[in-house]
C-alpha cells in the first residue's frame, strides 16, 4: 500500500481499534480468585460461577489476540508492507481490509 492518504487512514483505523480493544480488555477484568465449592452456595451455583469465569477468560484471550494482530498490522504500516499478503505477496482487497483491518493475508491465503 503506497497511497499516502490510504496509509494515513489505515493508521487512524488501527489506532482506533487498538484503543477500543484495550478499553474492552480493561473492562473485562477477570477475578484472580476461582469460584470455590461451598455447601452454602450449592453445586449448580458453583458450576454457573465457574462457567462464567471461563467464558470471561476466553473472551479476554480473544481480545488480547486481536490486540496483538492490530499492533502487528501497525508495524506493517510503518514498514510499508500493510495491505500485502504475507504468504503470497499479492495486494489484499480493500474490502477485506475494511472488514478486517488487521489481517495479514488475502482471501486465498487466510
Amino acid at each position: 500500500m503506497s497511497d499516502q492518504p490510504a496509509i494515513s487512514e489505515a493508521q487512524r483505523i488501527l489506532k482506533e481499534l487498538e484503543a477500543e480493544i484495550s478499553e474492552r480488555i480493561n473492562a473485562n477484568k477477570v477475578s484472580t480468585e476461582s469460584p470455590q465449592m461451598n455447601s452454602a452456595v450449592g453445586r449448580l451455583t458453583y458450576i454457573d460461577a465457574y462457567q462464567q469465569e471461563q467464558m470471561s477468560l476466553h473472551a479476554r484471550r480473544q481480545l488480547q489476540t486481536r490486540l496483538l494482530s492490530i499492533r502487528e498490522a501497525q508495524q506493517r504500516v510503518n514498514q510499508g508492507t500493510y495491505g500485502i499478503c504475507m504468504k503470497c505477496g499479492i495486494a489484499i482487497l480493500p474490502e477485506r481490509l475494511e472488514y478486517m483491518p488487521e489481517t495479514p493475508f488475502c482471501t486465498n491465503c487466510g
